[in-house]
């Protein structure tokens, strides 16, 4: 079994994150997964300061391309004892972006105990809502996302999975458009074909800064922008979880997700 961990860490804030950062290392230590995904992964707010994400997950994880860590907020991390990096890349979405956060970056890796390979990658779209170009735009995000996972899959033929922030789907006001776009162009979501699942949302509102200086959050999820697919030669999904404890709540607006697959 392999085990994927995504989420969205909320980096576009300038409040003090090292607690947020601390939360998320805690929950990644308790479910141990193989990979790491992670959206708005920030250089000017998340990777920097006493605790920076990269740093305070470099004991048991290694980034990929470490030489793109200061530009790349859709980072992807993996368990540097257990596999090995066979290569990888960053590339941020042409049209509508922002400091280069609307991005996939993958990193196909290599299992040190079989020499099986799979690919990861980590993804997040564009944002806004207020005219007919934004929703153009995530369109195109799944265009250029599936011109990448076709290109992967024709110089590795290894299986892909695609997981991150797609800022559409239930309850969002970008409505599911790209999502079932997603699906149209051969994208699975394993929320439908796990083994055990669960149809919990994924975003709630914004934690809160105490005056303790601790976040909290008084929101559960109400409604859904982050997913896991597969991609090309499919994995077998186990399980698809939205993780929505109290440590989770408080991390992110985002809860991770967990995703577990037979390889």
């Amino acid at each position: 079994m392999i085990r994927l961990y995504n989420q969205n860490i909320w980096g576009g804030t300038k409040m003090p994150i090292g607690e947020r950062n601390r939360l998320i290392r805690e929950m990644i230590a308790e479910y141990q997964p193989d990979f790491c995904s992670l959206q708005e992964c920030n250089p000017g707010t998340s990777r920097v300061g006493k605790e920076p994400i990269q740093e305070i997950l470099a004991d048991v994880y290694a980034e990929a391309p470490v030489e793109k860590q200061m530009l790349n907020h859709t980072a992807v991390f993996y368990k540097k004892d257990a596999w090995n990096l066979v290569d990888c890349g960053f590339e941020p979405y042409s049209g509508l972006n922002d400091v280069m956060s609307k991005a996939v970056t993958w990193a196909v890796l290599e299992q040190k105990s079989s020499h099986k390979r799979v690919c990861v990658a980590s993804t997040h779209f564009w944002y806004k809502n207020a005219a007919e170009e934004d929703f153009r735009q995530r369109l195109e995000n799944v265009k250029e996302l599936k011109m990448h996972c076709d290109a992967l899959c024709a110089r590795f033929g290894a299986p892909i999975i695609v997981s991150g922030d797609l800022n559409c789907g239930k309850g969002s006001k970008s409505g599911e458009a790209p999502y079932f776009s997603m699906l149209e162009e051969g994208f699975v979501d394993i929320r439908h074909t796990a083994q055990t699942s669960t149809d919990s949302h994924t975003i709630h509102g914004y934690p809160q800064l105490g005056p303790d200086g601790l976040y909290f959050s008084p929101d559960m999820p109400d409604r859904t922008l982050d997913y896991i697919f597969t991609y090309g030669e499919h994995l077998k999904a186990l399980k698809f979880a939205v993780v929505t404890s109290d440590i989770a709540l408080r991390s992110s607006d985002h809860c991770p997700l967990i995703g577990d697959f037979e390889f």
